[in-house]
C-alpha cells in the first residue's frame, strides 16, 4: 500500500506517495510541483494596504522507495512578478530553512520521510498587488526544484491584478417536493469584479433524490454512487464587469425529484475561468464522457435585463474551484435543502444460518438492506438511519463483535462485557443507499446444541432499549428475520417457531419472523463500519459519508477538461 511521505520539518515540502515495499530510489522518481496555475489579486486601494491572498506550493509524487536522504532545494523565482505583486513568506506558516531576497525565495530540506497533510510541509506565501499597479497587469511566479537522483517538474503561477467577481443569484424553489415533479432553476449571476471572465462553469451538485431534467453537450455529469451526482456545464464567452447573466430561453434548467428522494440537498455554484491541469484532462479522456450520446444542444447564457440582486452572504465557505480565479469566492456558491413528501423505503433485515459442530467457531453477516425506492439520509443531523437489533440464539457465544455494535443484556439494558452477550445493538451511519446490504460480521463459538434455539435480526429506528418501526418503511413484515445456527452431528435448531430470546417490547420484531437470505460471503467494508457506529455496506461502493466531502470530487478538473475538449474552448 502506498504511503504519503513529505518533509517532516516545518519547511518540508509536501506529500509524496511512495510504495513501501520497493527499495528507495529503485528507479529515478519525478517529483511534480503542485500549486495553482493562476491567481487573481485585488487591485491596490487608494489608501491602505493591498489585500493579500494565500498561495501554497507542495510536491505530489507516486514512486518507489519509502524515503530520501539527500538535500532538497526549491526556488520560488519572483523576477517576473516585480512591479506587479508583492510576495512574502506567510508568517503564520514560517520556513526556518528558507532565505528571502527581492528576486527569489529559496528553501532547503535535508531528507524526506513518512508524513502527510499540509502541516507536514510546503511553502506558504502571501501575495498582494503592488502599489499603484494598473487593473489587468500580469506577472508570473516560477517554482523549480532540485534534488540529486530525481527530477522535479516546474510550475508557473500567472498573477493578474484585478479579475472577475461573480456573484450568484439566489434561487427560491419549493422545499417540500414530491417524486416526479420538476422545478425551474433560473440560474443567474453578476460580475462585480474589475475584469471579464472568459468562461464560466456552472455546477449543480445534487444528492440522490434530485437530478437535472435536461442534458446538454457542454454539461458533464459525474456520478457519486448512491450519494448523488455533480453536473458541470462549461459556457465559453466574455462575461463583463457590471453585467448580469442568466440562462438563455432555449436552454433552461429544471430540477427533477426522483423516487429516491427523502432528505436532499442541492449545491449550485458559478466558477470563472476554470483551468484544469494536464492530469485532469487525461482523467476526463478516460471516463467522464464515455458512452454519452450527443444531444445537439448547448447550455447558453445571455445578458439579463435586470441586475442580479444582492441578498447577503451566499455561502459559509467559498466554492473550491473559484478560489484562485475569483476576487471574492465566498459568494460563488449556495445550497438548498429539500424534503420529499410521502417518501418510502423498505428496510429488510439481513440474517444468516451458519452451521458447524459443537466447539466450532462460525461467522455471520447480520444487518439490513434498503430495498428502496428512497435513499435514506440523515446528512443534516448526522444521526443513524436505522439500528439493527441482534438477538443471539441459545447455545452459541459471540467471540468477536464489531466495534460499532454495542453489547446489551437480553432486556436491552447496559452491559460491561462486549463478548458473550445475548443481544447487540448496531447503529448504522447517516446514509443508506438502495444498492447493497449494510451488515456487520460476528463470529460465534458453538458451545452446545439447543433444540429449537432461534435468535432474530430486527431493523428499526433506534430507541432506548431497542428499536421501533421506521416511519418511512411501508413493509413491516420483513423488518425482522430469524437468526439460527445449525449444529451438525447433534440436535439442529428448527428454522421456524419463536426465537429463544426476543427483543424488548420496543422492538419492531414480529412473532412469526421468517428467515431472510444470507447477504453472501463478501467481506465487511472496514471503512464504513469501523467508526462512528456505521454498519458497513457489503454490496455498494458508497459508504455513509458526509455530503460536504463530495465537493472536492464533484468539481474535479476532469469534468472541466472534458467540457473544454468538447466545446473547443481555450485551455
Amino acid at each position: 500500500m502506498d504511503k504519503r511521505i513529505s518533509l517532516l520539518a516545518a519547511t518540508g515540502l509536501a506529500a509524496l506517495s511512495l510504495g513501501a515495499a520497493a527499495p528507495a530510489l529503485a528507479a529515478e522518481p519525478a517529483f511534480p510541483l503542485a500549486g495553482p496555475s493562476a491567481l487573481v489579486l485585488q487591485p491596490s486601494p487608494a489608501t491602505g494596504p493591498s489585500k493579500e491572498r494565500s498561495l501554497h506550493y507542495a510536491l505530489d509524487h507516486t514512486g518507489p522507495g519509502n524515503g530520501f536522504p539527500g538535500e532538497f532545494t526549491v526556488t520560488v523565482d519572483l523576477t517576473k512578478a516585480a512591479g506587479v505583486a508583492s510576495v512574502r513568506p506567510d508568517p503564520a506558516r514560517p520556513g526556518p530553512n528558507c532565505t528571502t531576497s527581492a528576486t527569489a525565495i529559496v528553501c532547503k530540506q535535508q531528507g524526506l520521510s513518512a508524513g502527510s497533510g499540509r502541516e507536514a510541509g510546503g511553502i506558504d506565501l502571501l501575495v498582494s498587488a503592488a502599489k499603484d499597479t494598473k487593473n489587468g497587469a500580469s506577472g508570473e511566479i516560477a517554482v523549480t526544484g532540485r534534488v540529486a537522483g530525481a527530477s522535479v517538474t516546474p510550475l508557473t503561477t500567472r498573477l493578474t491584478v484585478g479579475g472577475p467577481d461573480l456573484y450568484l443569484g439566489e434561487l427560491r424553489p419549493e422545499s417540500e417536493v414530491t417524486a416526479g415533479e420538476q422545478q425551474d432553476l433560473p440560474l443567474a449571476f453578476a460580475n462585480r469584479g474589475t475584469l471579464p471572465a472568459r468562461s464560466v462553469a456552472l455546477e449543480l451538485e445534487a444528492s440522490a433524490g434530485l437530478e437535472p431534467a435536461e442534458t446538454y453537450d457542454n454539461c458533464r455529469p459525474q456520478d457519486h454512487g448512491g450519494m448523488g451526482a455533480t453536473t458541470v456545464c462549461l459556457v465559453e464567452g466574455e462575461f463583463l464587469p457590471g453585467e448580469s447573466y442568466r440562462l438563455a430561453p432555449d436552454s433552461p434548467l429544471h430540477l427533477k425529484t426522483t423516487a429516491r428522494a427523502y432528505q436532499d440537498r442541492l449545491r449550485y455554484a458559478v466558477v470563472p475561468d476554470p483551468a484544469p491541469d494536464k492530469g485532469a484532462d487525461q482523467g476526463a479522456d478516460k471516463g467522464a464522457d464515455q458512452g454519452r450520446p450527443a444531444t445537439g444542444r448547448q447550455l447558453k447564457l445571455v445578458k439579463a435585463a435586470a441586475a442580479v440582486p444582492v441578498t447577503g452572504s451566499a455561502a459559509a465557505a467559498p466554492a473550491g474551484h473559484a478560489e484562485n480565479t475569483d476576487l471574492n469566492p465566498a459568494d460563488n456558491e449556495r445550497s438548498l435543502e429539500f424534503t420529499a413528501k410521502g417518501a418510502r423505503a423498505d428496510f429488510e433485515a439481513v440474517t444468516a444460518s451458519p452451521s458447524g459442530k459443537v466447539g466450532d467457531t462460525v461467522a455471520a453477516e447480520l444487518g439490513f438492506r434498503n430495498k428502496g425506492p428512497a435513499v435514506i439520509s440523515h446528512l443534516r443531523s448526522g444521526q443513524s438511519v436505522a439500528r439493527t437489533d441482534i438477538v443471539v440464539p441459545a447455545g452459541v457465544r459471540v467471540t468477536s463483535a464489531p466495534p460499532s455494535c454495542r453489547a446489551v443484556e437480553a432486556d436491552g439494558g447496559d452491559r460491561t462485557d462486549r463478548l458473550g452477550a445475548p443481544r447487540y445493538f448496531c447503529d448504522a451511519g447517516p446514509f443508506a443507499d438502495t444498492a447493497g446490504a449494510y451488515t456487520e460480521r460476528f463470529t460465534m463459538k458453538i458451545e452446545k446444541a439447543v433444540a429449537g434455539a432461534k435468535g432474530s435480526v430486527t431493523v428499526g429506528e433506534p430507541v432506548a432499549g431497542g428499536t421501533k418501526p421506521l416511519s418511512f418503511d411501508p413493509v413491516a413484515g420483513n423488518a425482522t428475520a430469524a437468526f439460527t445456527v445449525e449444529v451438525k452431528d447433534g440436535t439442529s435448531p428448527s428454522p421456524s417457531g419463536s426465537a429463544s430470546a426476543s427483543p424488548s417490547p420496543s422492538a419492531s420484531a414480529s412473532a412469526s419472523a421468517s428467515a431472510s437470505a444470507s447477504p453472501g460471503t463478501s467481506a465487511t467494508t472496514a471503512g464504513a463500519g469501523a467508526a462512528g457506529g456505521n454498519l458497513a455496506s457489503t454490496g455498494s461502493s458508497v459508504g455513509p459519508i458526509a455530503l460536504g466531502a463530495l465537493a472536492a470530487v464533484a468539481v474535479g478538473g476532469a469534468l472541466y477538461a472534458g467540457a473544454r475538449r468538447r466545446s473547443g474552448g481555450h485551455a
